[in-house]
């Protein structure tokens, strides 16, 4: 009997694996690469006024593989980052700090920082001092 537990439980550490790093969040996984975020854009409603509560559609553009899952937010407008397309809405009296995160189906993950102006329309790509990527 105690041979064929022995059994067992080796087989499952041999499965799991002992010390293993794999996880969800920054890292671990499956050994496979992180996501990458290749561009923010942002574009401000047309009509758009300075203190006037407005949309704004923020894309997120990333490479990675499996189905990307995207989140983050924008502080001080409304609505969540959750797609690769989301619409928040912004009171339009100051720039806005966003964060962008894109995770794949292992649970790696990438963060982007990034800043929504006053009814401007812009983008930050990999190389753009305007944000951290």
């Amino acid at each position: 009997m105690r041979s064929i537990v022995a059994l067992v439980l080796g087989g499952a550490l041999g499965l799991v694996g002992c010390g293993s790093d794999s996880g969800s969040g920054g890292g671990g996984g499956s050994g496979t690469d992180e996501p990458t975020i290749t561009m923010v854009a942002w574009e401000a409603a047309a009509g758009c006024t300075d203190g006037a509560r407005s949309d704004v559609v923020v894309t997120v553009t990333a490479t990675g593989s499996g189905t990307l899952v995207y989140s983050g937010s924008v502080g001080g407008c409304d609505n969540p980052i959750d797609a690769a397309v989301s619409t928040i809405s912004c009171p339009n009296v100051a720039a806005y700090p966003g964060t962008a995160i894109v995770t794949d189906p292992e649970g790696n993950s990438t963060t982007v920082t990034f800043q929504v102006p006053i009814c401007k329309s812009g983008s930050c790509a990999e190389a753009a001092s305007s944000c951290s990527l």
